[in-house]
């Protein structure tokens, strides 16, 4: 029987896996969508107990605050956001509070420190122990520094300060990719292979600010960080929501070993194919914004049939990738299909 942690490495190395590797976002035990359901309820996706490789994210580490008159949980992050959690199932949390809100605010702001989080990977690491340790492990940083900053800031406020003092974006950025260069040496001490960023800086128009502003700002930022991991020892992998097309080669420029696709459609998979198929290894769901939310059950299938066909090679350097998701949870028909056509490319 093939081992899936040598399996996910050929496929990410190029070395020609047995057959493809599929990794699993619900993970019974892990997934706990934003900190909004009890990890404990989560069952298996029918179809994908044979899974390869797992997700596992740090998020946030939580003090509660109470209800709101609407009963609706209210929770204060390590950055000092509060969030709220909806009683509607569309949305996992909104915004309330935000620390940075004031180009003032960063004169008396305290910055965390990154040992808020240890219990979650003493958590992390017992479940991983007892559970999974024959799976490769992929340990995520969800929300990424500019998701973070956005939280902190404010859209409207990190933009114009992107205009008006744009020092002052770049030094929460940097004080932000530090904490969380912390919390990759911890996804290393829970036993990770690869450390995965999800990011947001675009929409399906394009970026939110100039593609110049990136390279000169932000590029060597990303690229230093994701050095980083890659020093420790670790596969690199990065997911960037929205239509990066402007930048997707300055993108390919970074150390990663892996991108990670759940919005195919944002870029365009032929697109996708162009500029990364053969390069880097590619991970990849059905549309989850588009087709799994809202196709039928043949289109699911179709365009995973045709996310393997258009971004595999011969040698490996693809991975497809199933999600069920909570707040709001896909079709449960969508997710079987889901896993049924990748699991198709794996005998």
């Amino acid at each position: 029987m093939t081992n899936p942690i040598e399996l996910v490495k050929k496929a990410v190395e190029f070395r020609k896996p047995e057959y493809l590797p599929l990794e699993l976002v619900d993970v019974p035990g892990l997934y706990d969508a934003y900190d909004t359901l009890d990890r404990d309820s989560v069952r298996m996706i029918p179809g994908a107990e044979g899974f390869d490789s797992l997700q596992t994210t740090y998020h946030w580490t939580f003090r509660e605050e109470g209800r709101n008159e609407q009963g609706e949980r209210l929770r204060r992050d390590e950055w000092g956001c509060l969030q709220r959690v909806p009683t509607e199932m569309t949305s996992a949390y909104a915004v309330l509070e935000r620390p940075l809100a004031s180009p003032d605010g960063i004169r008396t702001y305290r910055w965390p420190s990154p040992a808020v989080a240890d219990p979650f990977f003493y958590r992390v690491k017992a479940t991983l122990d007892a559970r999974y340790r024959d799976r490769f492990i992929c340990g995520y940083i969800d929300p990424g520094p500019f998701l973070i900053a956005f939280n902190l800031m404010g859209y409207d406020g990190l933009l114009m300060r992107l205009v008006d003092d744009p020092e002052q974006v770049v030094t929460v950025i940097e004080r932000i990719m530090a904490y969380q260069r912390e919390l990759v040496k911890k996804w290393k001490a829970v036993g990770a292979h690869m450390v995965c960023v999800i990011d947001e800086f675009a929409g399906t128009g394009g970026l939110m600010f100039s593609p110049e502003v990136f390279r000169q700002r932000f590029k060597p930022m990303f690229r230093d960080f994701l050095q980083f991991i890659r020093d420790q020892g670790l596969y690199t992998g990065l997911l960037l929501d929205g239509n990066i097309a402007c930048i997707l080669d300055d993108v390919l420029t970074f150390p990663i070993d892996l991108l990670d696709i759940r919005q195919p459609h944002s870029v365009g998979i032929d697109a996708w194919a162009a500029k990364c198929r053969g390069r880097v290894c590619l991970k990849a769901s059905v549309d989850m914004m588009t087709t799994l939310a809202k196709g039928a059950p043949e289109d699911v299938r179709r365009e995973a049939d045709e996310l393997v066909r258009k971004l595999s090679t011969p040698e490996g350097g693809f991975m497809g990738l199933v999600l069920r998701w909570h707040r709001p949870e896909y079709p449960a028909a969508n997710v079987r299909a889901s896993v049924e056509a990748f699991n198709r490319h794996r005998r």
